[in-house]
């Protein structure tokens, strides 16, 4: 196991291939690494794989809980990955959560970022999993309550599907990522540590338009919580950007994305 390591945690990461270019692979909540190993079937011999478990996923560690993850910490992570494994310039495969951190990767490398491929990126329309960390402070106590105690949440949950007013889809992917209290707590700790990031749209835009950043985006077209709409806003300002639309749901992108660009290169 390989790990980059510094005071506030430890970020395990796994290399496969021995190419001279690099791809880096971020995964979504509730994932690890593993998750994203389909890509290996596209990795091609001049190729270098590094998959990265995210705090609280996988085997990466953070110390501590009341510190928030910042911009300035990811960036000495990525530079000491990139010392220590030996890299300049590398490419980015994000899915979902792992979307938003390849973006956040990509606004604060983005000259040595050779290309972007983007899975129903999180953090470009925010959503429910990242906008808790703006509430009030007395917020979290009450969240926090829901985490460890979600009978009553549940029940509000499937009161809303049964009147029509929250989909089903949504309800499933919830009561999955919070089924168990350990699954719960991980949750609660990735709102309240990685939440305080929000990229700047504006910068990455620009970044992209400037350095002609060759950007694949994949959406499901029914995935109800990253959705076309949500992204159209940011996608449709980078004249560059690759949008492909699979007929999928969120859960599978990843799989059909892999299909998808397999297809593309043979």
């Amino acid at each position: 196991m390989k790990f980059i390591q510094n005071p506030s945690g430890k970020l395990h990461y796994q290399t496969v291939g021995d190419g001279e270019e690099t791809v880096l692979l971020l995964h979504g909540f509730g994932q690890s690494m593993e998750d994203l190993k389909a890509f290996s079937r596209i990795r091609k011999p001049n190729q270098r794989y590094i998959y990265i478990d995210i705090f609280y996923h996988g085997r990466s560690q953070w110390f501590d809980s009341k510190k928030p993850l910042s911009k300035n910490t990811w960036k000495a992570f990525i530079q000491k990955l990139r010392q220590e494994v030996g890299f300049q310039n590398f490419h980015l495969i994000g899915y979902s959560m792992g979307g938003k951190f390849a973006l956040l990767t990509y606004e604060l490398f983005d000259s040595q970022v050779q290309s972007l491929t983007l899975l129903a990126p999180d953090g470009i329309k925010t959503g429910l999993w990242y906008s808790i960390s703006s509430y009030p402070g007395s917020f979290h106590g009450l969240f926090k309550g829901v985490v460890f105690k979600p009978h009553l949440f549940f029940g509000l949950m499937n009161g809303l599907n049964s009147a029509g007013l929250l989909e089903s889809s949504i309800v499933k992917f919830v009561q999955t990522q919070m089924e168990t209290r350990s699954k719960r707590a991980q949750v609660y700790f990735t709102w309240r540590v990685f939440g305080g990031i929000h990229l700047h749209l504006g910068k990455i835009i620009r970044q992209a338009r400037k350095n002609k950043t060759p950007i694949k985006l994949f959406i499901g077209e029914y995935d109800k919580m990253i959705t076309h709409e949500n992204l159209n806003r940011f996608s449709s300002k980078i004249p560059q950007i690759q949008e492909v639309i699979l007929p999928v749901g969120h859960g599978q992108l990843i799989e059909k994305t892999v299909e998808y660009l397999e297809k593309e290169s043979s």
